[in-house]
């Protein structure tokens, strides 16, 4: 369980990077100076889209059955309430609002603006709106395991194999497809602010948190996973996927909305399977490539979760100058994306490792 464990911590701090580069790519998907949106970074950005959020819950289910094996629920519960609730509320007390829409794109912090000029709270989420689904999950997990630990106990000790996947998990995952995504394959339906619940995203993301608390059990499961003859055809198939969903919404009349029901179940459907093959191909992979740990590994894990709550700030600052400036595409990706790692970072070891967070 050890080298699995190497393997998956490095795909959830992964996943997390993935983010980093996301939203560097988005700034090119409609770029403010009105030029056209980027081929490239579209086949990037919808590639990541499919497979990142639906990755990290499945991982977050994983190592959510592993702990309540080890701690009571009472330490788990405040753990997870500090380890989840701490950053929302560090958005809402330091980090600026980002309105890409208004001229003045960097507004106040929630808690200075309200202490300054009186604006009631807006309790925004902005790009960590997962954090609040995982507040959710984990309380009604918990409070399920107090309440009925019988339900917990079947839920985590069910057996996962290839077959319950493709009778249970695909069909499900399918049907909320449109749920998720009402306009089609796309793009998903997230909440904006605390208290805000999209009821298609919080069950589609949900399935994947499920999966991962059944699939930490499902010991020949995760081995199948590991084969290349698994991996290898699962990576490029569902890769392949979201790139036509890209291309069909991209030549439609309302670019990536589809009206028609069957367009809707089509895409949908589409879009459902590659998530699911994308996510098992990438465990797949990593638990196949990856087998020990060491310092710049542990380096990225540890720094994974930092660098995503602050790196949204620096990330539009650097990109928008540099696009602003007409500095070439790739240059001003990499240098966004190398400015929403080394930031976050000069964060933590200046201010963040030194309090109990």
């Amino acid at each position: 369980m050890t080298d699995r464990l190497h393997s998956l911590d490095f795909l959830r701090a992964f996943a997390l990077l993935m983010g980093v580069l996301l939203h560097v790519l988005m700034l090119f998907l409609e770029p403010f100076d009105g030029s056209e949106p980027r081929l490239g970074a579209s086949i990037i950005f919808i590639w990541i889209h499919t497979w990142r959020m639906p990755l990290f819950m499945l991982l977050a289910g994983f190592f959510t059955a592993l702990s309540l094996q080890k701690r009571d629920v009472g330490n788990y519960a405040l753990n997870r309430l500090i380890r989840l609730g701490a950053p929302i509320l560090i958005l809402w007390a330091i980090i600026p609002a980002i309105d890409e829409g208004s001229n003045d794109i960097f507004k106040l912090p929630e808690l200075i603006s309200w202490l300054l000029y009186d604006v009631p709270f807006t309790l925004r989420l902005d790009h960590l709106w997962f954090l609040y689904y995982l507040l959710i999950f984990y309380g009604v997990l918990l409070l399920l395991k107090q309440i009925t630990p019988g339900v917990v106990r079947f839920i985590t000790d069910y057996e996962l194999n290839f077959f319950r996947i493709l009778v249970l998990w695909l069909p499900t995952l399918i049907l909320l497809s449109p749920l998720n995504k009402p306009t089609g394959g796309i793009f998903g339906d997230i909440p904006t602010t605390f208290g805000e619940v999209n009821l298609g995203s919080i069950i589609f993301m949900a399935s994947f948190f499920l999966i991962g608390l059944q699939i930490q059990k499902s010991a020949h499961l995760l081995k199948q996973l590991q084969q290349k003859r698994f991996w290898l055809p699962s990576l490029i198939i569902g890769s392949l996927i979201p790139v036509g969903l890209l291309g069909w919404g991209g030549v439609k009349d309302d670019p990536f909305v589809f009206y028609s029901v069957l367009e809707m179940w089509i895409a949908n459907s589409l879009s459902g399977s590659a998530t699911l093959l994308l996510v098992l191909s990438m465990i797949g992979f990593a638990m196949h490539k990856i087998s020990s740990s060491g310092p710049t590994l542990n380096w990225l894990i540890k720094l994974s979760y930092p660098i995503y709550v602050f790196h949204l700030v620096f990330v539009i600052c650097i990109s928008g100058t540099l696009i602003f400036f007409g500095f070439n595409d790739w240059l001003v990706v990499l240098l966004a994306f190398a400015s929403g790692i080394f930031g976050p970072v000069i964060i933590y070891y200046a201010i963040i490792a030194w309090t109990p967070l």
